[in-house]
């Protein structure tokens, strides 16, 4: 039988993925925090002493919570990449009981454990990158912009760093104080009695929200640490069009202020994409792995 068909293949793309499910990252009352690591394999004959560079990633949950395999496989596409991808458990309001900033603090020991643990893992800890859509994309927000703030750390490794080169951003609300402006400007529906406070208030801080509102709502906005970041990472915002819940101005005053800053932020519409699966395209998806190959 002759050859009937012939393909060509980009090594760079060729890599399989491992999967080491269940890493304990951290000690809680409510329980471990665990981590789902996804590892590029190197392929036979390549250099077995490579280094990859990590994108933690953090997925949405309305500040509830998640186990950390809600995105697993969104992500690997980006492990055969050449990316390590951990994809985190963090606490919840409703899940354990905790408010802002519970889900910040989960995220940065991951970020501290997995510098820590970078040999044992084949992980390149000067090149990492924070991942998250929704509300998961305004916690990565938060821990890129906090430095080692004490209230934003807390358990161990805490002689690693925090610090990220990029962030990638899915539909996020990243200013509350201007969340419900934006909705009414965007044509957006306000849910049920969240005029004049976004419902997001209670989801973050849970019933202490109503205890000062307008301070919470503040404190718990991370464009409002872009001034007070000593280095800035390059941003990436990816947000639907047709989003019913997310205005667009809120990740383009993002961006704004971040590059007024002295930073580097990038803003993708996604035509006829609401709030979820329909932005996670495969040319979305193409251009995150550009971004990063730029700039992590």
């Amino acid at each position: 039988m002759n050859i009937s068909r012939v393909f060509y293949t980009d090594a760079r793309y060729a890599l399989e993925v491992t999967y080491t499910p269940d890493v304990v990252f951290a000690k809680r009352e409510s329980g471990d925090l665990k981590l789902q690591l996804l590892l590029p394999r190197s392929p036979i004959g390549a250099d077995k002493e490579k280094k990859y560079p990590l994108i933690v990633d953090v997925a949405g949950s309305g500040w509830h919570g998640v186990t950390g395999y809600e995105h697993v496989p969104k992500m690997v596409g980006l492990a055969s990449r050449g990316f390590a991808v951990a994809c985190i458990a963090y606490r919840g309001t409703e899940k354990d009981s905790v408010t802002y900033p519970a889900a910040v603090q989960d995220t940065k020991e991951a970020i501290r454990f997995l510098r820590a643990n970078a040999e044992r893992f084949g992980i390149d800890a000067d090149h990492v990158t924070l991942l998250g859509d929704s509300s998961g994309g305004h916690t990565v927000a938060a821990a890129a912009l906090t430095g080692n703030e004490e209230f934003f750390n807390i358990g161990e490794y805490s002689d690693e760093r925090v610090d990220v080169n990029a962030v990638v951003m899915f539909y996020a609300p990243i200013d509350f104080p201007n969340l419900i402006a934006d909705r009414k400007a965007e044509g957006k529906r306000l849910r049920r009695g969240e005029d004049p406070y976004p419902i997001e208030g209670c989801e973050v801080f849970g019933q202490e929200f109503y205890e000062n509102p307008e301070e919470n709502l503040k404190a718990g906005s991370p464009i409002n640490y872009i001034e007070g970041c000593g280095r800035l990472p390059a941003f990436l915002l990816i947000q639907g069009e047709e989003d019913p819940i997310i205005p667009m101005a809120q990740g383009l005053r993002f961006c704004d202020r971040v590059i007024e800053a002295g930073g580097r932020a990038e803003f993708v519409k996604v035509c006829g994409a609401g709030h979820g699966g329909a932005c996670w395209t495969p040319e979305v998806m193409e251009t995150v792995a550009q971004f990063l190959l730029t700039y992590n």
